[in-house]
C-alpha cells in the first residue's frame, strides 16, 4: 500500500520513511514503556537543508544507535542515514537545532558512574562532517543530567536541562541554565532556575536577548506546566509563573502535563496537557507582549478522545501549527490545527495520519514558507521515522501523468486571494493535494473558482500547475 493512501492531510503526499530497517526507530527511546516528558525537537531546517535525528534500538532496549539524515533540497531527496553515535547505552531524549550551517545534536547517555549524562556533537558545514563528542556539564557528574534543550544565537549556545543534584532521599530534579560561547568552547556556570523537570528553551527569533523557558513540575505535590523568561540574554530571569494553575491528574508517566512552546516577535504560543475537562486535552495560553501577560487558558484539542504529546511551531507570517497525538479511532493518530492570525482563531482539526497503526512523537520546524514534520509510526509493522512537508516542495502526480509547471512564464491563470481566474479558453480540472477531483469544466476565458487555503493542483493548458492559497 502506498503511504499516500495511508496518511492524510496536514502534510504533503508520499511521506518518506527515513529509517528503513527492521528495528525500532523513534524520535525518543520508549524504553520500559516510558513516554517522553516533553515534546522533543527532532527536525531542524536551515539554508534549505533538512536535518533529522532519531534513535534506533531493539524493542525496550537502551542500547542503540543515534542516526542522522539530511536533505539538501528541502526534503525532495535524502542522503543515506549516518550512524552518528553508537552503538552505546542511551537514556531517552535528544534535541537537534541549527542556525545557518551550524547544526548541533544533544542527547542523553548512560555514564560509567551509572548516572545519565548529556553529550553533544557539532557540525559547522551543514551536516557534512561532525565533531567529536563534547560534555557541556562537568560538575555533579555522578548525578542524572536529563532533558537537554537549547537554542543557537550566532556561535552562542543557550542551554537548559534537568538534573537531580544532590541526590538525597528523593530524586528531586531542578532546572538549570547555562550559556556556551564559541559553540561551547567555554561555558558559564550552572544556573539553577527552579525545582522542576523537562524544560524547553526558546530564543525569540526576532529578539535574541529574549529567552523563554517552558517546564513542568511532576511530583506528589503538584503536576503543573510553568514558565520563566529572560529579557537580557540569560543573565537574569523572571520568577516562575504557574501557567496551568491546575494539576494534570493521575500518577502514571502518561499523566505528566507534557507540552510545547513556540515564540515569534513577542507572541508566545504555550501548550500543555491536563484533565480539567475530565479528559486529556491540549490546553493553550498565548502572550502578545513577550510573556508579561497571558490570555487563556482554552481547550485547543476539544476531542472526546485522549490528546497527548503536543508540538507547536510558529512562523513570522502570523501562522502557527499545533500537532498532537489523539486516540481518535481507538489508535493513536497525528492531527493538527492551524492559526493564521497570531493565535486569535484556530482552524478545524485536520489529520496527518489515518490508519490503524500507532502514530505519534511528532516534531515540526518552519523554514521559508514550508512546514517540515517528523513523526514515528508502526504502520509497517515496526516503528519507523517518517517525514513530510507542507506545502509540497514539488508537485508530481504520476496518476495524472503530468508534471508541475509552476515557473512557466505564461500559465494562463491568475490567483487573487483565494479566487482562481482562468484567463484562457480550454479544459481544466482542479485536484486537492490528496488527488481528489474538486472541480472540472471548460473555460471560455474569465471564469473564476473559489479555493480554500491550502495546496491545489490545476490541470490546464496541457500541464499540471501547483497553486498555494494562503
Amino acid at each position: 500500500m502506498m503511504l499516500s493512501a495511508i496518511f492524510g492531510s496536514c502534510g504533503c503526499l508520499e511521506p518518506v520513511n527515513l529509517s528503513e530497517d527492521t528495528l525500532q526507530d523513534r524520535p525518543y527511546l520508549d524504553t520500559w514503556n516510558h513516554p517522553t516528558e516533553r515534546s522533543t525537537k527532532n527536525v531542524a531546517v536551515c539554508n534549505g537543508k533538512v536535518h533529522v535525528a532519531w534513535f534506533n534500538s531493539p524493542t525496550w532496549s537502551h542500547t542503540g544507535v543515534l542516526y542522522y539524515r539530511r536533505s539538501l533540497d528541502g526534503g525532495l531527496n535524502w542522503e543515506p542515514k549516518v550512524a552518528l553515535v553508537g552503538p552505546r547505552d542511551f537514556w531517552r531524549e535528544l534535541w537537534i537545532d541549527c542556525k545557518g550551517d551550524t547544526v548541533i545534536i544533544m542527547y542523553e547517555v548512560y555514564s560509567d558512574d551509572n548516572g545519565v549524562d548529556i553529550r553533544y556533537k557539532v557540525s559547522e558545514d551543514g551536516g557534512a562532517t561532525w565533531s567529536g563528542e563534547y560534555a557541556p556539564i562537568t560538575s555533579y557528574i555522578t548525578y542524572n543530567q536529563e532533558a537537554p534543550t537549547f537554542d543557537i544565537v550566532g556561535s552562542t549556545i543557550h542551554m537548559a536541562w534537568a538534573d537531580n543534584r544532590p541526590y538525597l532521599l528523593l530524586p528531586l530534579y531542578n532546572i538549570y541554565y547555562k550559556r556556551g560561547v564559541a559553540l561551547g568552547s567555554s561555558w558559564t556556570s550552572d544556573n539553577r532556575r527552579d525545582l522542576s523537570d523537562s524544560p524547553i528553551l526558546i530564543v525569540d527569533p526576532a529578539n535574541s536577548s529574549r529567552l523563554h523557558l517552558w517546564f513542568m513540575t511532576y511530583n506528589t505535590s503538584e503536576k503543573r506546566a510553568k514558565y520563566q523568561r529572560s529579557t537580557d540574554g540569560g543573565n537574569t530571569w523572571s520568577s516562575t509563573v504557574d501557567m496551568s494553575g491546575y494539576d494534570a491528574g493521575g500518577s502514571t508517566p502518561y499523566d505528566r502535563p507534557i507540552g510545547s512552546m513556540a515564540v515569534y516577535n513577542n507572541v508566545i504560543y504555550y501548550m500543555w496537557v491536563d484533565e480539567r475537562t475530565g479528559n486529556k486535552e491540549v490546553m493553550y495560553k498565548r502572550s502578545l507582549d513577550g510573556g508579561s501577560t497571558w490570555l487563556g487558558p482554552s481547550n485547543l484539542s476539544g476531542t472526546p478522545t485522549k490528546s497527548w504529546n503536543p508540538y507547536v511551531e510558529a512562523a513570522p507570517t502570523g501562522e502557527a501549527r499545533l500537532y498532537w497525538m489523539d486516540s481518535l479511532d481507538g489508535d493513536w493518530e497525528v492531527v493538527c490545527k492551524i492559526t493564521t492570525d497570531w493565535g486569535d482563531s484556530w482552524g478545524a482539526l485536520e489529520r496527518l495520519t489515518n490508519n490503524s497503526a500507532h502514530d505519534g512523537a511528532v516534531s515540526v520546524d518552519y523554514y521559508d514558507d514550508h512546514w517540515y514534520i517528523v513523526w514515528s509510526s508502526d504502520v509497517s509493522g515496526d516503528y519507523e521515522v517518517y517525514f513530510t512537508v507542507d506545502p509540497c516542495p514539488v508537485a508530481q502526480d504520476d496518476e495524472l501523468g503530468l508534471r508541475e509547471s509552476e515557473r512557466e512564464r505564461r500559465p494562463g491563470f491568475t490567483l487573487r486571494g483565494n479566487v482562481l481566474i482562468l484567463n484562457e479558453a480550454g479544459d481544466y480540472a482542479i485536484y486537492s493535494r490528496d488527488g481528489r477531483l474538486y472541480d472540472e469544466g471548460h473555460a471560455s476565458g474569465g471564469e473564476t473558482v473559489r479555493l480554500r487555503r491550502g495546496v491545489w493542483f490545476l490541470r490546464y493548458g496541457g500541464r499540471l500547475h501547483r497553486i498555494i492559497v494562503r
